[in-house]
């Protein structure tokens, strides 16, 4: 072997063979690996979205459930606050469903959920979120939705429903719903300091609904039902 510049040795043929060689072995392991590294996370990542999909799908009404709302909650109300625009919620509670279930058992029971997350679906458009909250209880946020627009969206839902019979079962079983319906309008949301308050401002104007009779719908706007709070507070203490 001759002595390069610099007293380095110069590689013959036969050593540069056998390192090109190596150097591509070595890729082809490389590359082996690296593939099968792939294939490995993609599978570890289709278990995690198999089992938060699990972890959030409620299984009676194939409907997201409450653990889902948080996250989406908070995603729709940063959304809302980016673009400028109002964000509406309906709280949605089926009528005597107590009465249904101990008229007809858990199993008719279990259809009539299943019956008004299908209707309660049909009014969804695709950017809205449909959670069953628990019980008989169901949550609706409306995106880019103002005041007038949830209310609307509030009586088709129960006049859908109060149309709805369960025939298989009994003619004469008819469904009601109370809905309270809260929005955060745009001019309010940058000052609004919880994303829940939505949610619970819509619960509390539910039961508002339900003091005025069966099949109501009743509305609050966020800042006001805020501003009285934070009166009855400040008079309280």
């Amino acid at each position: 072997m001759d002595e390069a510049e610099g007293g380095r040795k110069a590689l013959d043929f036969d050593e540069k063979n056998f390192l090109f060689e190596w150097l591509v072995e070595n890729n082809k392991s490389l590359t082996r690996k690296n593939k099968e590294l792939l294939v490995e996370n993609l599978k570890f990542r289709a278990r995690v979205e198999e089992l938060e999909k699990i972890s959030f799908i409620d299984p009676t009404t194939g409907l997201y459930n409450r653990w889902y709302l948080q996250p989406r909650l908070v995603e729709e109300f940063s959304r809302a606050r980016r673009g400028g625009c109002s964000l509406s919620c309906l709280f949605i509670d089926i009528d005597d469903f107590k009465a249904v279930n101990d008229r007809y058992g858990h199993f008719v029971g279990d259809k009539v959920l299943r019956d008004t997350a299908a209707l309660l679906r049909g009014h969804c458009r695709r950017e809205d979120v449909l959670i069953r909250f628990g019980g008989d209880e169901f949550v609706m946020l409306l995106s880019s939705s103002g005041q007038r627009a949830a209310r609307a969206a509030a009586e088709r839902i129960r006049g859908r429903i109060r149309s709805h019979a369960l025939s298989a079962e009994d003619p004469q079983l008819t469904l009601s719903v109370s809905i309270g319906v809260s929005t955060l309008r745009k001019d309010h949301i940058a000052t609004s300091r919880d994303p829940w308050e939505l949610v619970w401002t819509a619960d509390g104007a539910m039961h508002l609904a339900r003091q005025k009779g069966a099949g109501q719908v009743h509305w609050l706007d966020c800042h006001g039902y805020r501003e009285k709070a934070e009166c009855g507070e400040r008079a309280a203490s």
